[in-house]
């Protein structure tokens, strides 16, 4: 019997003893990710917005990114990370507040782990943000 592999578990596994540049933000992909797929299944969220959630879980899933994961390792996550803080940053003017924070479980409250890694992500990016939003279809 097939077993639909557990996203959310590979990424801690993958991040959850890295220690380098933008570790901060790096060790937040899991509960990130996990933030956009419980997003996903809340019968609450509008179609409008489904579009913006499903591009971020695609993107995150998408081996040939802006910064691949295979060649950079957790690093690799800060394009991922970057597309889902910018959707974030969408949703919020769109979505009731609580339905957001219903969907977070990290330890860090929400708007501070978004602003985090917002910021440790446009650092790292640089000048490639506009093609990690053309290729997760945000921009």
């Amino acid at each position: 019997m097939f077993e639909v592999p557990d996203y959310a578990a590979a990424l801690y596994r993958f991040v959850h003893e890295y220690e380098g540049s933008r570790q901060q933000a790096v060790r937040l992909a899991p509960e990130v990710f996990s933030f956009f797929a419980r997003l996903l299944v809340d019968p609450r969220l509008p179609r409008t917005a489904r579009s913006v959630v499903t591009s971020v879980l695609a993107y995150f899933v998408v081996p040939d990114d802006v910064m691949p994961e295979a060649e950079l390792g957790p690093l690799g996550l800060m394009d991922d990370l970057y597309a889902a803080s910018h959707a974030y940053r969408m949703l919020r003017r769109e979505l009731p507040g609580d339905m957001l924070v219903d969907a977070w479980a990290g330890d860090v409250p929400l708007d501070d782990a978004m602003t985090l890694v917002h910021s440790e992500t446009r650092a790292e990016l640089g000048k490639r943000t506009k093609d990690v939003l053309r290729m997760a279809g945000l921009s």
